[in-house]
């Protein structure tokens, strides 16, 4: 199956979702940089091992400062991972869970504020039962009021998401597709009904 095919799966889904529309200035620098949401933990990683890489060389010159610089990283890692926990329960707090139709290139969900449409949001969304965190940029197409549930209908185009969230987002919706199938599946009864002598199938 084709990477492009996969993007376009769409999925009835809950998960939690948090967003908040960009700032003037967020939004200049988005259209200007076209900032994409970094990856802190790839980019925590690739300083670790370049790290690593250099206390090995300087293990060889200076031991004593290798150490040193060892135990500062060591230490700084420490502070970093705290403060991702901290972090992390502070999204958990804020995030609210939506039932939503997704794909890999956009999302559809009812929500209690209207957005204007052409708005680009912040977006994070907390994938379950793993709770992964995907984030990225959004751009409102559309926001119209459903009169059953007095809700606002809000569909957005992703944009500005890393491979590796897409990947992530990508794979979640096959997995889940493919469980919802099966739950379909032991769903359906056998539909054999017993009258009399007579059987139907």
């Amino acid at each position: 199956m084709s990477q492009e095919r996969r993007r376009f799966f769409r999925i009835d889904d809950s998960i939690g979702v948090a967003y908040r529309l960009l700032t003037e200035e967020e939004l200049a620098n988005q259209v200007e940089g076209d900032i994409t949401p970094v990856d802190s933990l790839n980019l925590i990683a690739s300083y670790d091992n370049k790290i690593a890489n250099l206390c090995g060389q300087l293990h060889t010159r200076d031991p004593l400062i290798a150490e040193l610089m060892e135990t500062l990283n060591a230490k700084l890692s420490a502070v970093i991972n705290q403060l991702e926990m901290d972090s992390y329960l502070v999204r958990k707090v804020a995030y609210k869970v939506h039932e939503v139709n997704i794909s890999a290139c956009g999302m559809a969900l009812f929500a209690d504020e209207s957005l204007p449409e052409g708005a680009t949001i912040s977006l994070e969304m907390s994938l379950k039962p793993g709770n992964h965190l995907v984030q990225c940029y959004a751009t409102v197409v559309s926001c119209s009021m459903n009169e059953e549930n007095q809700k606002f209908y809000i569909r957005m185009d992703f944009a500005n998401m890393s491979e590796h969230d897409q990947e992530v987002l990508i794979q979640h919706i096959v997995r889940r597709q493919g469980d919802q199938l099966r739950e379909a599946r032991q769903d359906i009864p056998n539909r054999i009904e017993v009258k009399g002598d007579v059987v139907e199938e």
